[in-house]
């Protein structure tokens, strides 16, 4: 994934992409806010922070699945964020809350349901959430710094769209002249991949565990028309991204190196998060 200030991906692709192909590349762009972790900060400050004690509607229970109570990774103040990003798609009050369970996190087709992770909107009051027992501990809190970003893909994310437009070279270049590196922290945008792509990860996922299409099975290697039915029937390339997480704030006990909160893009027009997907990365 190409990443950096709007001025800047577009001085790369002025510089290393052909005039007749810049328009459809800058067309890609999807704007997104890259986070890096602040200072520690009070474990249930109503302000956006990784880890901490969650803050939730009053009455709310902590979620919990079947190994166990899930954990708080990021907490959101959308009030903030649309401060930053007065045109973005999520609301512009809140708090968005990601939880998920970091002692058997959902590798790729390895979670019985997506009862292993949640993804939180309360709107008005909120207050401390009940521990779910005793002495349950949660991640160390630290607070968020925000860095406005302007993102492309990498030509993996989502092979059929990419092909057809034909500018996976162009992305590859955009990307070598920007730079790579490790995971990092960044909400909404093109997702940084590790490898593969989490459009259709989520996409085949989804479509094995919960609506139990077999042809998707872990061990099935997918035929071209297999690969086509499935764009077709779940359009792998509405998925967004809604939060990435590098391996820095205490989640991958099991040695993830990033953790991506996915949503459809209808899902997100609604603000619709009880349809989020995660994918994992090492």
């Amino acid at each position: 994934m190409a990443i950096g200030t709007d001025a800047r991906v577009r001085e790369v692709v002025s510089d290393v992409v052909a005039h007749e192909r810049r328009d459809a590349l800058l067309g890609l762009r999807r704007p997104a806010l890259r986070i890096a972790r602040g200072e520690s900060v009070d474990a249930g400050a109503p302000v956006s922070r990784l880890g901490g004690r969650p803050l939730a509607a009053p009455g709310a229970t902590w979620p919990v699945a079947e190994d166990g109570p899930l954990d708080l990774l990021a907490q959101i103040d959308l009030a903030e964020v649309a401060r930053l990003m007065p045109d973005g798609p999520l609301p512009d009050h809140g708090l968005l809350s990601f939880f998920c369970d970091i002692n058997e996190p959902p590798w790729t087709f390895m979670a019985s349901d997506p009862a292993k992770w949640q993804v939180r909107w309360d709107q008005g009051e909120v207050e401390p959430m009940p521990f779910p027992e005793d002495g349950w501990p949660v991640l160390p809190a630290y607070g968020m710094r925000w860095e406005p970003a302007t993102t492309l893909p990498r030509a993996a994310e989502d092979d059929i769209v990419f092909q057809n437009l034909g500018l996976t070279s162009e992305l590859a270049a955009v990307n070598d002249a920007l730079g790579d590196g490790p995971a990092f922290h960044q909400l909404l945008g093109w997702p940084h991949l590790l490898r593969g792509s989490t459009t259709t990860q989520c996409q085949r996922e989804m479509a094995f565990m919960v609506e139990d299409r077999q042809q998707y099975a872990p061990n099935v290697n997918l035929s071209e028309h297999d690969w086509d039915t499935l764009d077709e029937a779940t359009l792998a390339s509405d998925w967004r991204l809604l939060l990435q997480l590098g391996p820095d704030n205490g989640w991958n006990r099991e040695g993830g190196d990033a953790l991506y909160f996915c949503v459809r893009a209808d899902d997100l027009a609604k603000h619709n998060f009880e349809r989020v997907w995660t994918v994992v990365h090492r």
